[in-house]
């Protein structure tokens, strides 16, 4: 029994949960509203297709939500029971990368996450495969009635496929090719065993054989050939792996030679230079001199530090006379000030704001006009010392100048001094390396001498080893090419033999593809035999149970029976009369009988074809059905139907198939205009 699923991102449900029950489970809602979307769902579930993914109606990219927005996957969750053991399966559909799977049974991982692998353990579950579910459980939308609106040999086709009859037709078909094709070979062989026996020619035979002769004695000649030139090539070897040791060695000698010569040219140009460096000086007196400018750089760094100390205070005696200067200058400003209000008309006293009299305000003219004349003088002593510190800090940035440029020299100097005084120290050291390196260059001539080696030699030895190897390897190449052809002659001639062998053999073989086209005959008519038995079979147990099945589902009493007739190649649906007649149901019977009786056949094909599984899949029922017969559908539906099959799932727009709810009851809401999810609603069950 499926007990639930649930739907994120999958086509317009944004995160859809259902529960169902035993009985009759029904989801109502209008086009687009997403409902067959569900029952596509449970069949992904299960097998990780549905009838229009299948048939590429729909891509799996396609059933990934995009409204109202775009999901990155889509999930798909079941949960159902089966032979009492529980099973949950989970898919995931991914926009980018690979889909997953995963099953569980009882809480335990089955398989997963590769979708081939749960497709395997759902089939081994269920006892049921994807196509036997296509036919006997899942109907399509519309499809509940199909079989009565076929014409006779279309339906004749559709129940072979269903019954799954149409393999012994297509083995028929390979039957008749192979029969066709197994004459045609027997032909070809006949003609072919009469070209070979034409081609056949003794004469020929004997020339190749005295060929195989005059090869096998040229190739006595050029072995003893190929066998002389080896011993001299091999002797060539030794030769020469003599002289490439004195090669080895003379090159060894050389190179070293070499890069000894080069070592002691730079030790006596070092040696020169050194001594040309120091000239006639011994490393005493450069100790000495080194010694003195030592003295001298510590002089000038003391006479440095007093200049900048002595610039210091010049600066700081420079910014007082600036102080100064420009306090007589406020001060003479100021005299000024009071000077012209004393000499003019109604002058007061500083102090009291009295007028002054005139002998007063003279007396303070006098004082004012020298008070100013001091100031001024002050002013001008101030400034001139002023400028005569300036003089004294160019002539102190001069001396410290003059003085850092003596040191930096004199560290220069002192500097070499010290590099010379390391050179001539290491000077004896190199002279000692100088003789010790002329000692090993003198051996090491000696050495070359003794070693004798030819060059010239070397290479004529090489050169006629290399004509001598080409002289064996052509001998061994030309017995190559006679042992090639002889084999091609003897292959020749066995290929004749062989041909003598074959053509009896082909002989005997047109007999047995004579004998399996006969065979072959009687395994077409075998098939044909074993088909219609098998048809008759399958007729007969749907027959039965579409007799049970119409006595519990079919309301009324007008119609006792129904059943498939085979007449001439075709099938028909017959209903039976309460008088015992049999008539044709799309002839006869109103809509409403007209579904009872699809709805009938459709459960016969699920008991016979998926006896265990007991669930019916309906997908739009109520298509080309009137109200009464909606009406008849939803009680049959409701009373009868859960009655033979466990777990039935309605998918309808129409409202009135509310009714045929036993179990479950779904509305789904979606607004379409806005782009929206799909709400599925879980309504109560009428009484």
């Amino acid at each position: 029994m499926i007990e639930s699923i649930n739907l994120k991102g999958w086509k317009t449900h944004y995160d859809s949960s259902f529960e169902f029950g035993k009985g009759t489970n029904v989801l109502i809602g209008a086009m687009g509203s997403g409902k067959s979307s569900v029952m596509d769902a449970v069949c992904f579930a299960l097998f990780g297709t549905f009838p229009s993914l299948q048939s590429r109606r729909v891509s799996l990219e396609e059933v990934i939500m995009t409204k109202p927005h775009q999901a990155e996957e889509a999930i798909v969750e079941l949960a159902f029971s089966y032979g009492k053991k529980d099973y949950r399966v989970e898919r995931k559909i991914k926009k980018k990368g690979s889909t997953e799977a995963k099953i569980w049974c009882d809480g335990r991982v089955l398989a997963g996450p590769k979708p081939r692998d749960v497709n395997k353990a759902v089939e081994k579950a269920i006892e049921i495969n994807y196509n036997l579910f296509s036919r006997a459980v899942y109907s399509e939308q519309n499809e509940i009635d199909s079989f009565l609106r076929l014409t006779p040999s279309e339906r004749k086709t559709k129940f072979d496929e269903l019954l799954d009859l149409q393999r012994y037709e297509v083995v028929r078909g390979n039957a008749v090719s192979a029969s066709n094709k197994l004459r045609t070979m027997a032909k070809a062989k006949a003609v072919l065993v009469k070209e070979q026996k034409d081609s056949l020619d003794k004469k020929g035979e004997t020339e190749l054989l005295k060929r195989i002769g005059a090869k096998e004695k040229e190739n006595k000649t050029l072995e003893e050939k190929a066998r002389r030139k080896t011993l001299e090539v091999e002797w060539f070897v030794k030769e020469i792996k003599a002289l490439e040791e004195k090669e080895k060695e003379f090159r060894k000698i050389k190179e070293e030679l070499g890069a000894k010569k080069a070592i002691i040219s730079e030790l006596e140009k070092t040696v020169e230079e050194t001594k040309k460096e120091a000239g006639k000086k011994s490393l005493e007196e450069i100790k000495k001199e080194k010694e003195a400018l030592e003295k001298e750089i510590k002089k000038l760094e003391k006479k440095i530090l007093d200049s900048k100390k002595k610039e210091e205070e010049e600066r700081k005696k420079k910014t007082g006379f600036g102080k100064e200067a420009a306090l007589s200058q406020k001060k003479a400003e100021e005299l000024n000030e009071h000077l012209k209000e004393f000499k003019g008309l109604g002058a007061e006293c500083p102090t009291c704001r009295q007028k002054l009299e005139i002998k007063t305000r003279e007396k303070l003219v006098q004082e004012t006009e020298e008070g100013i004349r001091k100031a001024s003088t002050k002013f001008e002593e101030t400034l001139k010392k002023e400028a005569e510190a300036n003089v004294i800090i160019e002539k102190l940035k001069r001396e410290l100048e003059e003085s850092t440029a003596k040191k930096e020299k004199a560290r220069e100097e002192e500097i070499k001094l010290g590099q010379l005084k390391e050179a001539i120290v290491k000077l004896a050291e190199k002279e000692r390396q100088v003789e010790n390196i002329a000692k090993e260059i003198a051996v090491l001539e000696k050495c070359f001498k003794e070693i004798n080696f030819d060059e010239k030699e070397l290479l004529d030895k090489r050169k006629k080893a290399i004509e001598t190897k080409a002289g064996a390897e052509s001998a061994k190449k030309e017995i190559e090419a006679n042992l090639q052809l002889v084999k091609e002659i003897k292959t020749g001639i066995e290929r004749i033999e062989k041909t003598k062998k074959q053509i009896i053999e082909w002989e005997e073989k047109i007999k047995a593809l004579e004998s399996g086209f006969e065979n072959m005959k009687f395994f077409e008519n075998s098939l044909i035999a074993a088909q219609a038995e098998l048809r008759e079979m399958l007729i007969a147990t749907i027959n039965e149970a579409m007799h049970d099945i119409w006595q519990r589902i079919y309301p009324y009493k007008d119609y006792v029976s129904a059943k498939m007739d085979v007449e001439k190649g075709s099938y028909e649906l017959k209903a039976k009369e309460k008088g015992g007649n049999w008539v044709r149901v799309e002839g006869i019977l109103s809509g409403g009988e007209r579904s009872a009786a699809a709805i009938c056949i459709r459960i016969a094909f699920s008991l016979v074809l998926a006896r265990n599984l007991s669930w019916l899949i309906l997908d739009e029922p109520t298509h080309n059905l009137d109200t009464a017969a909606v009406e008849t559908l939803g009680k049959m539906m409701q009373l009868h139907l859960p009655s033979i099959v466990e777990q039935v799932f309605v998918i309808t727009h129409n409202s009135e198939m509310k009714k045929a709810a036993s179990a479950s009851l779904y509305i789904l809401e979606r607004e379409k205009d806005d782009d929206a999810a799909t709400k599925p609603v879980l309504v109560p069950i009428e009484e």
